[in-house]
């Protein structure tokens, strides 16, 4: 099986370039997606019998970043199978929600979801097989959905991946009044205060940028729009700018 547990770097066998480029052409056959299940059945046909040889592939391209182990399928990218690495709208909504500690509000999903690439019409059509499914859970005045932990574990740390490959992130860099503006918009989605760790996962995945927010956090300290609690190790909007 391709896509069993992968062992410890550096203990499979050695795989020429040549025998790698073939199974990346076999994926691309198949969409360059394959699960365990037609693994077992398109790989042994191809000529990708020996099942160490096709650990020793797979780990070799988790390891150069040309692959990755999404939701229990192996994602091939690169050579025949483009430049980047292509997520599905699904993929992209559960990695949206893991880095936003497992949790989206309505509001949140209308600012977070277009900076990874997935529409709200995309994720209406998805939810009721997901909920089905029990990858998630609505909550009961319909206003929160919750992301099964199993999920959230695999697609935590994805969605500064997901923001690269999506178009909107090459447009034109924001000014400093917009991007004031569009911070203050999603501290009010957080009840204006984030702790460090909080923005460390939660503001890459909302679409900025450390070395770009530094000044305007920097300015709206001064200016006294906003407060570091020492204690706490959180940035807090004003109550005037909250409620702008």
């Amino acid at each position: 099986m391709v896509l069993c547990v992968l062992p410890v770097m550096g203990q499979a066998q050695a795989v020429s370039s040549e025998r790698i480029e073939e199974f990346v052409g076999v994926m691309a056959q198949h969409g360059c997606r394959m699960s365990p299940y037609q693994a077992d059945k398109v790989m042994p046909e191809a000529g990708f019998a020996d099942k160490d040889e096709t650990k020793a592939i797979t780990e070799q391209l988790v390891s150069e970043e040309r692959a990755r182990i999404l939701d229990g399928q192996l994602v091939v990218f690169g050579g025949v199978c483009g430049g980047k690495l292509d997520y599905s709208g699904r993929e992209r909504f559960f990695a949206a929600i893991a880095d936003n500690n497992c949790v989206m509000t309505i509001d949140e999903a209308k600012l977070l979801l277009p900076r990874v690439g997935v529409e709200m019409t995309e994720v209406r059509l998805l939810m009721d097989k997901m909920e089905r499914m029990a990858e998630i859970r609505v909550s009961e005045d319909q206003k929160a959905v919750f992301l099964e932990q199993s999920l959230c574990d695999k697609f935590k740390g994805l969605s500064a991946d997901m923001m690269a490959s999506n178009p909107e992130i090459t447009a034109p860099q924001r000014g400093p009044e917009e991007l004031r503006a569009d911070f203050i918009a999603y501290m009010k989605t957080a009840g204006c205060s984030l702790s460090r760790a909080e923005a460390d996962s939660q503001l890459p995945a909302a679409g900025f940028t450390t070395k770009e927010l530094r000044p305007v956090i920097g300015k709206m300290l001064q200016e006294g729009e906003a407060v570091m609690n020492t204690e706490d190790d959180s940035l807090s909007l004003s109550e005037e700018v909250c409620s702008q």
